[in-house]
């Protein structure tokens, strides 16, 4: 099973739906979860000084050509692990973008940089959140069409405001909205990611347009355990 953190002494790269890296016109931002209404600030909570972003020091990631293209974006939320000497020595998703490969990219940008002169005791452990943005935005996002997915006694989909990276499955849909393939971005446990799976599977999609055209669209799921299980 991969592991949804990474440390100093290792990290491991996935691609989305073997799309590798290359360069991009593409601008990613990060965002304080202290000021959520000022996302170019870059703020982080609980850290001093809390006017610096982390990517005032490291670098910053990018888009790939190919990942650009697809129209995949969201928000990354981190929670990082920094020493005294201001150095991020772990870091993990606690909310996934939605995709594998953009959560990837900011750990591998943010393991092992040295975001700050010092941290205050205390104050080693904050979240962040990165947001990914797209220049050419889809006219119409694609949809899941809830209703008619299949029940599980075991998992649902995850509303926005409940917690949790949950499972977390790509879909990419042709231009019909049919499913032309499903990928397991983030996992729990494989009895929860196959019934996950089989959910996703099960369900219809109005698929992405761009200029009142149904265009091929990637979409991202999160789905959580039932309480009861």
């Amino acid at each position: 099973m991969l592991k949804n953190k990474i440390s100093a002494s290792g990290f491991v790269l996935l691609t989305l739906f073997n799309v590798h890296y290359g360069i991009a016109n593409a601008q990613p931002q990060a965002e304080s979860k202290a000021d959520t209404n000022n996302e170019k600030s870059g703020q982080v909570q609980g850290i001093a000084p809390v006017k610096a972003s982390p990517f005032d020091r490291c670098k910053t990631p990018e888009y790939s050509r190919g990942i650009a293209l697809s129209g995949i974006d969201g928000k990354t939320v981190l929670e990082l692990g920094i020493n005294s000497a201001g150095r991020v020595m772990m870091a993990e998703v606690s909310r996934s973008s939605g995709w594998r490969v953009l959560d990837d990219a900011v750990l591998m940008a943010l393991i092992g940089c040295k975001v700050y002169e010092s941290v205050e005791a205390g104050k080693n452990r904050v979240k962040f959140t990165f947001m990914w943005n797209l220049e050419d935005q889809p006219e119409k996002r694609p949809e899941v069409l809830v209703d008619t997915c299949i029940k599980s006694e075991f998992v649902s989909f995850a509303k926005d405001d409940e917690p949790g990276r949950g499972i977390v499955i790509g879909v990419r849909l042709n231009v019909d909205g049919t499913i032309d393939k499903t990928n397991l971005e983030w996992s729990i446990a494989p009895k929860l990611d196959e019934e996950s799976m089989k959910l996703v599977n099960s369900c219809k999609f109005k698929p992405g347009m761009n200029n009142k055209r149904n265009r091929s669209s990637y979409i991202s799921l999160r789905l959580l355990p039932l309480r009861s299980n």
